[in-house]
Protein backbone atom coordinates (compact mmCIF):
# COMPACT_ATOMS: atom_id res chain seq x y z
CA UNK A 1 0.00 0.00 0.00
CA UNK A 2 2.50 2.26 0.80
CA UNK A 3 4.82 1.27 -2.02
CA UNK A 4 1.87 2.25 -4.62
CA UNK A 5 1.36 5.25 -3.05
CA UNK A 6 4.90 6.65 -2.88
CA UNK A 7 4.64 5.32 -6.43
CA UNK A 8 1.27 7.38 -7.39
CA UNK A 9 2.79 10.73 -5.53
CA UNK A 10 6.51 10.32 -7.61
CA UNK A 11 5.31 8.65 -11.01
CA UNK A 12 5.28 12.13 -12.81
CA UNK A 13 8.97 13.39 -11.07
CA UNK A 14 10.07 10.01 -11.73
CA UNK A 15 9.43 9.49 -15.17
CA UNK A 16 10.19 12.85 -16.24
CA UNK A 17 13.84 11.99 -14.51
CA UNK A 18 13.75 8.70 -16.22
CA UNK A 19 13.17 9.88 -19.45
CA UNK A 20 15.85 12.68 -18.93
CA UNK A 21 17.91 10.40 -18.23
CA UNK A 22 17.21 8.42 -21.30
CA UNK A 23 17.75 11.22 -23.29
CA UNK A 24 21.23 12.51 -22.18
CA UNK A 25 22.41 9.15 -22.67
CA UNK A 26 20.79 8.75 -26.31
CA UNK A 27 22.47 12.31 -26.80
CA UNK A 28 25.67 10.99 -25.74
CA UNK A 29 25.52 8.31 -28.39
CA UNK A 30 24.52 10.51 -31.28
CA UNK A 31 25.23 10.76 -34.70
CA UNK A 32 26.92 6.95 -35.90
CA UNK A 33 27.01 6.00 -31.95
CA UNK A 34 29.46 2.98 -30.84
CA UNK A 35 29.10 2.04 -27.33
CA UNK A 36 33.53 0.87 -26.44
CA UNK A 37 33.56 -1.51 -23.75
CA UNK A 38 36.71 -3.27 -22.61
CA UNK A 39 36.18 -7.06 -21.14
CA UNK A 40 39.44 -8.38 -19.01
CA UNK A 41 39.16 -9.60 -15.45
CA UNK A 42 37.72 -6.60 -13.70
CA UNK A 43 34.17 -7.52 -14.86
CA UNK A 44 32.52 -9.01 -11.62
CA UNK A 45 29.11 -10.00 -12.95
CA UNK A 46 28.98 -10.69 -16.53
CA UNK A 47 25.14 -11.83 -16.97
CA UNK A 48 24.27 -8.00 -15.65
CA UNK A 49 27.05 -6.05 -17.83
CA UNK A 50 25.64 -8.24 -20.55
CA UNK A 51 21.90 -6.93 -19.64
CA UNK A 52 23.28 -3.55 -19.46
CA UNK A 53 24.46 -3.82 -23.03
CA UNK A 54 21.18 -5.49 -24.24
CA UNK A 55 19.43 -2.36 -22.36
CA UNK A 56 21.83 0.26 -24.93
CA UNK A 57 21.81 -2.09 -27.97
CA UNK A 58 17.53 -1.25 -28.13
CA UNK A 59 18.54 2.73 -28.27
CA UNK A 60 18.24 3.41 -32.45
CA UNK A 61 21.22 5.17 -31.39
CA UNK A 62 23.75 2.90 -30.77
CA UNK A 63 24.63 1.39 -34.31
CA UNK A 64 27.53 -0.41 -33.10
CA UNK A 65 29.13 -2.22 -30.13
CA UNK A 66 32.93 -2.75 -29.97
CA UNK A 67 34.13 -4.91 -27.64
CA UNK A 68 38.14 -4.76 -26.65
CA UNK A 69 38.63 -7.94 -25.31
CA UNK A 70 41.53 -8.61 -23.29
CA UNK A 71 40.66 -11.48 -21.42
CA UNK A 72 37.49 -13.46 -20.43
CA UNK A 73 38.30 -14.92 -16.93
CA UNK A 74 34.57 -16.39 -16.50
CA UNK A 75 33.89 -20.23 -17.13
CA UNK A 76 32.46 -21.78 -20.00
CA UNK A 77 28.84 -21.12 -19.52
CA UNK A 78 29.00 -17.48 -19.07
CA UNK A 79 31.17 -17.27 -22.28
CA UNK A 80 28.04 -19.02 -23.84
CA UNK A 81 25.62 -16.27 -22.32
CA UNK A 82 27.62 -13.68 -23.60
CA UNK A 83 27.49 -15.40 -27.52
CA UNK A 84 23.77 -15.68 -27.16
CA UNK A 85 23.36 -12.04 -26.12
CA UNK A 86 25.99 -10.83 -28.75
CA UNK A 87 23.41 -12.74 -31.35
CA UNK A 88 20.40 -10.99 -29.60
CA UNK A 89 22.43 -7.39 -30.26
CA UNK A 90 23.20 -8.25 -34.07
CA UNK A 91 19.56 -9.64 -34.43
CA UNK A 92 18.20 -5.75 -33.51
CA UNK A 93 20.63 -4.47 -36.61
CA UNK A 94 23.67 -3.57 -34.30
CA UNK A 95 27.19 -4.47 -35.37
CA UNK A 96 29.08 -6.28 -33.26
CA UNK A 97 32.98 -5.53 -33.38
CA UNK A 98 35.35 -7.43 -31.56
CA UNK A 99 39.47 -6.07 -31.08
CA UNK A 100 41.32 -9.31 -29.45
CA UNK A 101 44.73 -8.51 -28.20
CA UNK A 102 45.90 -12.14 -27.86
CA UNK A 103 42.49 -14.60 -28.28
CA UNK A 104 42.82 -17.75 -26.19
CA UNK A 105 40.21 -20.50 -26.08
CA UNK A 106 37.33 -18.08 -24.77
CA UNK A 107 38.09 -15.09 -26.18
CA UNK A 108 37.72 -16.20 -30.15
CA UNK A 109 35.18 -18.68 -28.77
CA UNK A 110 33.15 -15.35 -27.79
CA UNK A 111 34.46 -13.31 -30.75
CA UNK A 112 33.28 -15.89 -33.31
CA UNK A 113 29.67 -14.46 -33.45
CA UNK A 114 30.59 -10.58 -33.80
CA UNK A 115 30.43 -9.22 -36.88
CA UNK A 116 33.64 -8.42 -37.46
CA UNK A 117 36.73 -9.82 -35.18
CA UNK A 118 39.88 -7.73 -35.58
CA UNK A 119 43.62 -9.13 -34.47
CA UNK A 120 46.67 -6.45 -33.95
CA UNK A 121 49.89 -7.88 -35.84
CA UNK A 122 51.85 -8.75 -33.51
CA UNK A 123 48.86 -10.64 -31.79
CA UNK A 124 48.56 -14.56 -31.55
CA UNK A 125 45.72 -16.70 -32.20
CA UNK A 126 46.08 -18.63 -29.15
CA UNK A 127 42.74 -21.36 -29.01
CA UNK A 128 44.83 -24.24 -28.50
CA UNK A 129 41.88 -26.56 -26.99
CA UNK A 130 40.61 -27.34 -24.22
CA UNK A 131 42.28 -29.13 -21.17
CA UNK A 132 42.58 -29.71 -17.50
CA UNK A 133 45.43 -30.00 -14.55
CA UNK A 134 44.88 -32.15 -11.62
CA UNK A 135 47.32 -31.20 -8.91
CA UNK A 136 48.03 -33.34 -6.07
CA UNK A 137 50.21 -32.15 -2.99
CA UNK A 138 49.68 -35.81 -0.87
CA UNK A 139 53.70 -36.30 -0.63
CA UNK A 140 54.56 -32.76 -0.39
CA UNK A 141 52.27 -32.79 3.05
CA UNK A 142 53.56 -35.89 3.97
CA UNK A 143 57.81 -35.00 3.72
CA UNK A 144 56.27 -31.83 5.76
CA UNK A 145 54.72 -34.22 8.43
CA UNK A 146 51.30 -33.03 7.90
CA UNK A 147 48.21 -35.29 6.87
CA UNK A 148 44.98 -34.78 5.52
CA UNK A 149 42.36 -37.48 7.13
CA UNK A 150 39.58 -37.58 4.51
CA UNK A 151 36.82 -39.59 4.12
CA UNK A 152 34.45 -39.70 1.32
CA UNK A 153 31.04 -40.83 0.28
CA UNK A 154 30.31 -41.27 -3.33
CA UNK A 155 33.48 -43.04 -5.54
CA UNK A 156 33.62 -39.93 -7.76
CA UNK A 157 33.52 -37.11 -4.87
CA UNK A 158 37.25 -36.42 -5.36
CA UNK A 159 38.27 -33.56 -3.48
CA UNK A 160 39.77 -35.55 -0.92
CA UNK A 161 42.66 -36.83 -3.48
CA UNK A 162 44.18 -33.55 -3.93
CA UNK A 163 45.43 -33.94 -0.03
CA UNK A 164 46.83 -37.79 0.05
CA UNK A 165 47.29 -38.86 -3.26
CA UNK A 166 49.88 -38.02 -6.50
CA UNK A 167 47.75 -39.38 -9.17
CA UNK A 168 44.03 -39.29 -9.39
CA UNK A 169 42.24 -42.56 -8.72
CA UNK A 170 40.12 -43.80 -12.01
CA UNK A 171 37.27 -42.76 -10.83
CA UNK A 172 38.54 -39.15 -10.60
CA UNK A 173 40.37 -39.91 -14.84
CA UNK A 174 36.89 -40.96 -16.04
CA UNK A 175 34.92 -38.41 -14.75
CA UNK A 176 37.78 -35.32 -15.95
CA UNK A 177 38.11 -36.80 -18.80
CA UNK A 178 34.63 -37.15 -20.41
CA UNK A 179 33.88 -33.54 -18.93
CA UNK A 180 36.92 -32.43 -20.77
CA UNK A 181 35.46 -33.71 -24.05
CA UNK A 182 32.44 -32.49 -23.59
CA UNK A 183 33.60 -28.80 -23.06
CA UNK A 184 36.28 -29.16 -26.17
CA UNK A 185 33.34 -30.28 -28.40
CA UNK A 186 31.39 -26.95 -27.20
CA UNK A 187 34.45 -24.81 -28.36
CA UNK A 188 35.30 -26.36 -31.89
CA UNK A 189 31.43 -26.81 -32.38
CA UNK A 190 30.92 -22.98 -31.44
CA UNK A 191 34.22 -21.98 -33.14
CA UNK A 192 32.72 -23.72 -36.30
CA UNK A 193 29.41 -22.16 -36.65
CA UNK A 194 30.54 -18.72 -35.73
CA UNK A 195 33.21 -18.64 -38.69
CA UNK A 196 30.92 -20.31 -41.19
CA UNK A 197 33.57 -23.91 -41.20
CA UNK A 198 33.74 -27.43 -40.50
CA UNK A 199 34.44 -28.81 -36.76
CA UNK A 200 36.87 -30.70 -38.42
CA UNK A 201 39.16 -27.88 -40.20
CA UNK A 202 38.58 -26.11 -36.42
CA UNK A 203 40.10 -29.13 -34.49
CA UNK A 204 42.88 -28.76 -37.39
CA UNK A 205 43.36 -25.11 -36.58
CA UNK A 206 43.29 -25.55 -32.82
CA UNK A 207 45.84 -28.54 -33.61
CA UNK A 208 48.01 -26.12 -35.38
CA UNK A 209 47.80 -22.90 -32.69
CA UNK A 210 49.25 -20.67 -31.40
CA UNK A 211 48.98 -19.23 -34.43
CA UNK A 212 50.09 -15.61 -36.07
CA UNK A 213 47.43 -13.31 -36.54
CA UNK A 214 48.07 -13.14 -40.46
CA UNK A 215 47.76 -17.17 -40.22
CA UNK A 216 44.37 -16.25 -38.38
CA UNK A 217 43.22 -14.38 -40.74
CA UNK A 218 44.27 -16.89 -43.96
CA UNK A 219 42.90 -19.87 -42.11
CA UNK A 220 39.40 -17.52 -41.59
CA UNK A 221 39.10 -17.67 -37.80
CA UNK A 222 39.17 -13.56 -37.68
CA UNK A 223 38.31 -11.18 -40.62
CA UNK A 224 41.32 -8.28 -39.80
CA UNK A 225 45.14 -7.69 -38.77
CA UNK A 226 45.56 -4.02 -37.88
CA UNK A 227 45.64 -1.66 -34.68
CA UNK A 228 42.57 0.57 -33.50
CA UNK A 229 42.58 3.19 -36.64
CA UNK A 230 41.96 -0.53 -38.62
CA UNK A 231 39.11 -0.38 -36.14
CA UNK A 232 38.11 2.82 -37.04
CA UNK A 233 38.01 2.19 -40.61
CA UNK A 234 36.24 -0.70 -40.09
CA UNK A 235 33.59 0.90 -38.18
CA UNK A 236 33.33 3.41 -40.63
CA UNK A 237 33.10 1.30 -43.29
CA UNK A 238 30.02 -0.97 -41.08
CA UNK A 239 28.34 2.36 -40.44
CA UNK A 240 28.57 4.12 -43.85
CA UNK A 241 30.25 7.01 -41.94
CA UNK A 242 32.53 8.37 -39.28
CA UNK A 243 31.95 6.41 -36.00
CA UNK A 244 31.12 8.18 -32.98
CA UNK A 245 32.61 6.09 -30.21
CA UNK A 246 31.57 6.44 -26.44
CA UNK A 247 33.10 4.86 -23.72
CA UNK A 248 30.46 2.32 -21.94
CA UNK A 249 31.66 3.85 -18.27
CA UNK A 250 30.83 7.42 -19.89
CA UNK A 251 26.71 6.55 -20.05
CA UNK A 252 26.51 3.32 -17.41
CA UNK A 253 25.34 5.27 -14.68
CA UNK A 254 22.50 7.40 -17.12
CA UNK A 255 21.68 3.70 -18.19
CA UNK A 256 21.37 2.66 -14.60
CA UNK A 257 19.39 5.53 -13.50
CA UNK A 258 16.92 4.90 -16.50
CA UNK A 259 16.27 1.18 -15.63
CA UNK A 260 16.20 1.47 -11.56
CA UNK A 261 13.75 4.34 -12.26
CA UNK A 262 11.76 2.83 -14.89
CA UNK A 263 11.61 -0.72 -12.35
CA UNK A 264 10.68 1.95 -9.83
CA UNK A 265 7.94 3.46 -11.25
CA UNK A 266 5.97 0.17 -13.29
CA UNK A 267 3.28 -1.47 -12.03
CA UNK A 268 4.39 -4.89 -14.14
CA UNK A 269 4.88 -8.06 -12.04
CA UNK A 270 8.31 -8.86 -11.54
CA UNK A 271 10.45 -12.05 -12.40
CA UNK A 272 13.10 -11.71 -9.49
CA UNK A 273 16.51 -13.07 -10.69
CA UNK A 274 18.84 -13.70 -7.64
CA UNK A 275 22.40 -14.28 -8.62
CA UNK A 276 23.89 -17.04 -5.82
CA UNK A 277 27.44 -16.70 -6.51
CA UNK A 278 30.77 -18.35 -4.78
CA UNK A 279 31.42 -21.00 -2.40
CA UNK A 280 28.44 -22.40 0.37
CA UNK A 281 29.37 -21.50 3.47
CA UNK A 282 28.46 -20.58 7.10
CA UNK A 283 30.39 -17.83 7.50
CA UNK A 284 29.27 -14.05 8.65
CA UNK A 285 33.53 -12.76 8.89
CA UNK A 286 33.02 -10.13 6.09
CA UNK A 287 35.14 -10.44 2.84
CA UNK A 288 36.33 -9.66 -0.29
CA UNK A 289 35.45 -12.79 -2.63
CA UNK A 290 31.46 -13.40 -3.34
CA UNK A 291 30.34 -16.86 -1.62
CA UNK A 292 26.42 -17.92 -0.58
CA UNK A 293 25.92 -17.70 3.43
CA UNK A 294 22.80 -18.43 4.83
CA UNK A 295 23.04 -15.24 6.99
CA UNK A 296 22.66 -13.55 3.80
CA UNK A 297 20.87 -15.57 1.08
CA UNK A 298 18.17 -16.61 3.29
CA UNK A 299 16.59 -13.08 4.40
CA UNK A 300 16.83 -12.32 0.43
CA UNK A 301 14.85 -15.07 -0.23
CA UNK A 302 12.16 -14.75 2.17
CA UNK A 303 11.29 -11.17 0.82
CA UNK A 304 11.20 -12.56 -2.42
CA UNK A 305 8.67 -14.87 -0.95
CA UNK A 306 6.81 -12.45 0.83
CA UNK A 307 7.06 -9.58 -2.14
CA UNK A 308 3.47 -9.74 -3.94
CA UNK A 309 4.92 -8.12 -7.16
CA UNK A 310 7.02 -10.83 -7.44
CA UNK A 311 5.66 -13.59 -9.27
CA UNK A 312 8.23 -16.03 -9.96
CA UNK A 313 11.61 -16.00 -9.18
CA UNK A 314 15.22 -17.58 -11.10
CA UNK A 315 17.72 -18.70 -8.87
CA UNK A 316 21.14 -17.94 -11.31
CA UNK A 317 23.73 -20.21 -9.47
CA UNK A 318 27.24 -20.57 -9.92
CA UNK A 319 29.03 -21.98 -6.97
CA UNK A 320 31.08 -25.03 -6.80
CA UNK A 321 29.24 -25.76 -3.21
CA UNK A 322 30.92 -25.86 0.28
CA UNK A 323 28.98 -26.50 3.63
CA UNK A 324 26.70 -29.19 3.94
CA UNK A 325 24.99 -27.08 6.69
CA UNK A 326 24.66 -24.10 4.79
CA UNK A 327 23.07 -25.79 1.49
CA UNK A 328 20.75 -27.46 3.41
CA UNK A 329 19.55 -24.19 5.25
CA UNK A 330 19.62 -22.85 1.73
CA UNK A 331 17.48 -25.35 0.67
CA UNK A 332 14.91 -24.94 2.74
CA UNK A 333 13.76 -21.60 2.00
CA UNK A 334 14.55 -22.52 -1.81
CA UNK A 335 11.71 -25.16 -1.05
CA UNK A 336 9.11 -23.04 0.82
CA UNK A 337 9.26 -20.19 -1.84
CA UNK A 338 8.86 -22.65 -4.36
CA UNK A 339 5.62 -23.57 -2.84
CA UNK A 340 4.74 -20.30 -2.73
CA UNK A 341 5.99 -19.15 -6.23
CA UNK A 342 7.41 -20.82 -9.61
CA UNK A 343 11.11 -20.84 -9.23
CA UNK A 344 13.43 -21.74 -11.51
CA UNK A 345 17.42 -22.61 -11.68
CA UNK A 346 19.81 -21.18 -14.29
CA UNK A 347 22.84 -22.77 -14.16
CA UNK A 348 26.17 -20.65 -14.56
CA UNK A 349 30.04 -22.09 -15.07
CA UNK A 350 29.48 -24.08 -11.89
CA UNK A 351 26.33 -25.27 -10.45
CA UNK A 352 28.03 -28.93 -8.18
CA UNK A 353 27.59 -30.54 -5.16
CA UNK A 354 26.26 -27.90 -2.78
CA UNK A 355 25.22 -25.75 -5.81
CA UNK A 356 22.90 -28.56 -6.91
CA UNK A 357 22.01 -29.46 -3.55
CA UNK A 358 20.59 -25.30 -3.04
CA UNK A 359 18.46 -26.26 -6.30
CA UNK A 360 17.01 -29.36 -5.66
CA UNK A 361 13.83 -28.00 -4.39
CA UNK A 362 12.81 -26.20 -8.08
CA UNK A 363 10.94 -27.80 -10.61
CA UNK A 364 12.82 -26.87 -13.86
CA UNK A 365 16.61 -26.48 -13.90
CA UNK A 366 18.43 -24.96 -16.98
CA UNK A 367 22.02 -25.60 -17.64
CA UNK A 368 24.15 -24.88 -20.26
CA UNK A 369 26.01 -28.01 -22.49
CA UNK A 370 29.79 -26.39 -21.13
CA UNK A 371 28.27 -25.96 -17.45
CA UNK A 372 30.36 -28.38 -14.71
CA UNK A 373 27.12 -29.79 -12.26
CA UNK A 374 26.00 -32.46 -10.62
CA UNK A 375 28.77 -34.14 -7.78
CA UNK A 376 26.10 -35.04 -5.27
CA UNK A 377 27.98 -36.76 -2.86
CA UNK A 378 30.11 -35.62 0.37
CA UNK A 379 33.47 -35.39 1.76
CA UNK A 380 34.71 -34.25 4.74
CA UNK A 381 38.08 -34.88 7.12
CA UNK A 382 41.22 -32.46 9.18
CA UNK A 383 44.17 -31.57 8.54
CA UNK A 384 46.46 -34.02 11.16
CA UNK A 385 49.66 -31.62 12.01
CA UNK A 386 51.15 -33.93 15.30
CA UNK A 387 54.28 -34.82 13.32
CA UNK A 388 54.79 -31.73 11.78
CA UNK A 389 54.45 -29.85 15.59
CA UNK A 390 56.54 -32.48 16.93
CA UNK A 391 58.90 -31.90 14.65
CA UNK A 392 59.37 -28.48 15.12
CA UNK A 393 59.30 -29.24 19.09
CA UNK A 394 55.97 -28.72 19.91
CA UNK A 395 53.84 -31.27 21.58
CA UNK A 396 49.94 -32.12 22.98
CA UNK A 397 49.14 -33.68 26.00
CA UNK A 398 45.69 -35.28 25.44
CA UNK A 399 43.56 -35.17 28.62
CA UNK A 400 40.13 -36.21 27.42
CA UNK A 401 36.63 -37.18 29.22
CA UNK A 402 34.74 -38.90 26.44
CA UNK A 403 36.20 -41.59 23.60
CA UNK A 404 35.41 -38.12 20.82
CA UNK A 405 36.52 -35.21 22.80
CA UNK A 406 39.75 -34.78 20.61
CA UNK A 407 38.02 -36.30 17.29
CA UNK A 408 38.28 -33.26 15.01
CA UNK A 409 41.56 -31.98 17.05
CA UNK A 410 44.85 -31.56 14.42
CA UNK A 411 47.56 -33.24 16.88
CA UNK A 412 45.92 -36.89 15.40
CA UNK A 413 44.03 -39.03 13.04
CA UNK A 414 41.02 -40.08 13.71
CA UNK A 415 40.88 -43.27 15.87
CA UNK A 416 38.72 -46.88 14.33
CA UNK A 417 36.07 -45.75 16.58
CA UNK A 418 35.99 -41.82 15.22
CA UNK A 419 36.92 -42.88 11.75
CA UNK A 420 33.62 -44.96 11.78
CA UNK A 421 31.42 -42.44 13.52
CA UNK A 422 32.75 -39.58 10.69
CA UNK A 423 31.87 -42.18 7.95
CA UNK A 424 28.62 -42.89 8.83
CA UNK A 425 28.06 -39.32 8.99
CA UNK A 426 29.10 -38.58 5.86
CA UNK A 427 27.10 -41.66 4.23
CA UNK A 428 23.77 -40.30 6.34
CA UNK A 429 23.99 -36.88 4.51
CA UNK A 430 25.05 -38.40 1.29
CA UNK A 431 21.34 -40.21 1.56
CA UNK A 432 19.92 -37.40 2.83
CA UNK A 433 21.33 -35.81 -0.26
CA UNK A 434 20.01 -37.91 -2.69
CA UNK A 435 16.72 -38.76 -1.32
CA UNK A 436 16.56 -34.40 -1.91
CA UNK A 437 17.41 -34.72 -5.45
CA UNK A 438 14.76 -37.41 -6.13
CA UNK A 439 12.22 -35.58 -4.78
CA UNK A 440 12.84 -32.35 -6.71
CA UNK A 441 13.60 -34.43 -9.84
CA UNK A 442 9.97 -36.40 -9.30
CA UNK A 443 12.23 -39.69 -9.02
CA UNK A 444 13.18 -42.32 -6.73
CA UNK A 445 16.39 -42.24 -5.23
CA UNK A 446 17.30 -45.27 -6.92
CA UNK A 447 17.26 -43.71 -9.92
CA UNK A 448 19.51 -40.59 -8.91
CA UNK A 449 22.48 -42.31 -6.94
CA UNK A 450 23.79 -44.21 -10.14
CA UNK A 451 23.76 -40.25 -11.36
CA UNK A 452 25.30 -39.54 -8.31
CA UNK A 453 28.33 -41.00 -6.27
CA UNK A 454 30.12 -37.63 -6.50
CA UNK A 455 30.61 -37.76 -10.06
CA UNK A 456 30.67 -34.06 -12.03
CA UNK A 457 28.90 -33.66 -15.32
CA UNK A 458 29.11 -31.35 -17.89
CA UNK A 459 25.02 -29.35 -18.18
CA UNK A 460 24.66 -31.51 -21.61
CA UNK A 461 25.45 -35.11 -20.42
CA UNK A 462 23.32 -34.11 -16.82
CA UNK A 463 20.34 -32.90 -19.27
CA UNK A 464 20.03 -36.67 -20.91
CA UNK A 465 20.55 -38.23 -17.09
CA UNK A 466 17.78 -35.72 -16.36
CA UNK A 467 19.83 -33.94 -13.67
CA UNK A 468 18.88 -31.12 -15.51
CA UNK A 469 15.72 -30.32 -17.21
CA UNK A 470 16.20 -27.97 -20.47
CA UNK A 471 19.51 -26.66 -22.18
CA UNK A 472 19.80 -22.99 -22.22
CA UNK A 473 20.83 -19.75 -20.22
CA UNK A 474 19.40 -17.17 -18.68
CA UNK A 475 16.75 -15.73 -20.96
CA UNK A 476 15.31 -19.61 -21.41
CA UNK A 477 15.15 -19.62 -17.63
CA UNK A 478 12.91 -16.34 -17.78
CA UNK A 479 10.89 -17.93 -20.23
CA UNK A 480 9.98 -20.39 -18.17
CA UNK A 481 9.65 -18.71 -15.16
CA UNK A 482 7.13 -16.49 -17.31
CA UNK A 483 5.59 -19.47 -18.37
CA UNK A 484 5.08 -21.07 -14.76
CA UNK A 485 3.39 -18.00 -13.24
CA UNK A 486 0.93 -17.79 -16.33
CA UNK A 487 2.40 -14.71 -17.69
CA UNK A 488 1.86 -14.70 -21.52
CA UNK A 489 4.31 -13.74 -24.37
CA UNK A 490 1.84 -10.94 -24.54
CA UNK A 491 1.70 -10.09 -20.72
CA UNK A 492 3.69 -6.94 -19.59
CA UNK A 493 6.28 -8.01 -17.05
CA UNK A 494 10.15 -6.71 -15.31
CA UNK A 495 12.76 -8.43 -14.79
CA UNK A 496 14.26 -7.29 -11.53
CA UNK A 497 18.56 -8.21 -10.67
CA UNK A 498 19.19 -9.17 -7.18
CA UNK A 499 22.77 -9.53 -5.90
CA UNK A 500 23.44 -11.13 -2.67
CA UNK A 501 26.87 -9.32 -1.93
CA UNK A 502 29.05 -10.51 1.40
CA UNK A 503 29.62 -7.79 4.06
CA UNK A 504 32.28 -6.29 3.08
CA UNK A 505 34.60 -4.23 5.82
CA UNK A 506 37.10 -1.03 4.70
CA UNK A 507 40.35 -3.39 6.01
CA UNK A 508 38.90 -6.65 3.80
CA UNK A 509 38.97 -3.77 0.64
CA UNK A 510 42.50 -2.13 1.79
CA UNK A 511 44.90 -5.03 3.07
CA UNK A 512 44.79 -6.93 -0.42
CA UNK A 513 45.51 -3.36 -2.11
CA UNK A 514 48.09 -2.53 0.18
CA UNK A 515 49.55 -5.64 -0.51
CA UNK A 516 49.91 -5.81 -4.02
CA UNK A 517 51.93 -2.28 -3.92
CA UNK A 518 54.14 -3.84 -1.63
CA UNK A 519 55.23 -6.65 -2.71
CA UNK A 520 55.13 -5.08 -6.45
CA UNK A 521 57.38 -2.52 -4.80
CA UNK A 522 60.18 -5.45 -3.82
CA UNK A 523 60.14 -6.41 -7.07
CA UNK A 524 58.70 -9.97 -5.92
CA UNK A 525 54.86 -9.42 -7.13
CA UNK A 526 54.98 -11.93 -10.69
CA UNK A 527 56.70 -14.60 -8.49
CA UNK A 528 54.18 -14.37 -6.29
CA UNK A 529 51.67 -14.69 -8.83
CA UNK A 530 53.66 -17.16 -10.89
CA UNK A 531 53.35 -19.42 -7.59
CA UNK A 532 49.62 -19.07 -6.72
CA UNK A 533 48.99 -20.13 -10.66
CA UNK A 534 51.19 -23.00 -10.25
CA UNK A 535 49.20 -24.01 -7.28
CA UNK A 536 45.91 -23.40 -8.49
CA UNK A 537 43.26 -22.88 -6.50
CA UNK A 538 44.70 -25.15 -3.42
CA UNK A 539 45.33 -22.34 -1.24
CA UNK A 540 41.50 -21.37 -1.09
CA UNK A 541 40.64 -25.25 -1.00
CA UNK A 542 43.16 -26.04 1.73
CA UNK A 543 41.96 -22.95 3.82
CA UNK A 544 38.19 -23.92 3.12
CA UNK A 545 38.77 -27.48 4.09
CA UNK A 546 40.62 -26.38 7.19
CA UNK A 547 37.80 -23.80 8.05
CA UNK A 548 35.43 -26.68 8.37
CA UNK A 549 36.66 -29.76 10.40
CA UNK A 550 33.94 -30.68 11.91
CA UNK A 551 31.19 -31.03 8.82
CA UNK A 552 30.60 -32.71 5.95
CA UNK A 553 31.28 -30.88 2.86
CA UNK A 554 29.69 -31.04 -0.11
CA UNK A 555 32.45 -29.50 -2.45
CA UNK A 556 33.13 -29.71 -6.04
CA UNK A 557 36.90 -31.02 -6.77
CA UNK A 558 38.07 -27.72 -7.13
CA UNK A 559 41.78 -29.12 -7.77
CA UNK A 560 41.00 -29.31 -11.26
CA UNK A 561 42.10 -25.96 -13.59
CA UNK A 562 40.63 -26.00 -16.85
CA UNK A 563 42.13 -23.61 -19.92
Amino acid sequence: MLKDLLRAVTRPVGFLLARVSEAAASARMAQSGVLELRLDGGVKHPLVLLRHLEDAARSSSVRALLLEVESVPWGWASVQEWRDGLNRIKSRGCHVVCFCVSPGNRELYLASVATRVVVPPMGEVQAVGVGGRLRFIGPLLKKLGLRFDVEAAGAYKSLGETFTREYPSPENREAITELLDDLHKELVEGIAVGRGLEPARVQELVDASPMSAEEALEAGLIDLVGYDDAVNELLKELLGEEPNRVPYRGVEMLLRATRTLDDFLSPDPVVAVLHLRGPVTMSRQPTSRDRISPAEALPMLRALREHADVKAVVLAVDSPGGSVLASDLIWREVQRLNQDKPVVASFGDVAASGGYYISAPVKTIVARPSTMTGSIGVVGGKLVTGQATAALGVFTEAIDRGRNVGMYYPDQPFSDAQRARFKARLDETYTAFVDKVAAGRSTSPEEIEPLARGRVWSGRRAAELGLVDQLGGLEEALRQARSEAGLGPADSWRRADVIVRPARSWLMEMVPMAARVFFDGLGVGSLLMGFDKGLGGLPQLAEFVIEHPNEPLALLPAELEID
